[in-house]
């Protein structure tokens, strides 16, 4: 039996930094959503998807529903909401 000993630093990427930018009004904007599927908040979710199109009519939507809980919103379908919404709601670990 060995014990191998692994080197813990790495190299933490960059962002693109962009101006922020304000919205103001949210009703008749694009919306996009972003939603890991856990099973424990499948109905609260679908309730607020809900909520916000009928008080806020959307222009359009945007989802991306991870098919793996646990790993990240794979980076380009990311880029691709960023580019089609106004805003975006993320939630419960997405």
């Amino acid at each position: 039996m060995s014990i191998q000993l692994l080197d813990p630093t790495g190299r933490v990427e960059k962002g693109r930094s962009t101006p922020e930018r304000r919205i103001g009004v949210l009703e008749g904007k694009r919306v996009g959503y972003i939603f890991n599927q856990h099973v424990s908040a499948i109905a609260f979710w679908k309730g607020l998807e809900q909520a916000l199109e009928g008080k806020l009519s959307p222009l359009s939507l945007h989802r991306i529903y991870k098919a793996n809980t646990w790993a990240p919103a794979p980076k380009a379908d990311v880029e691709q909401l960023l580019e089609q919404t106004d805003f975006a709601v993320v939630g419960v670990g997405a």
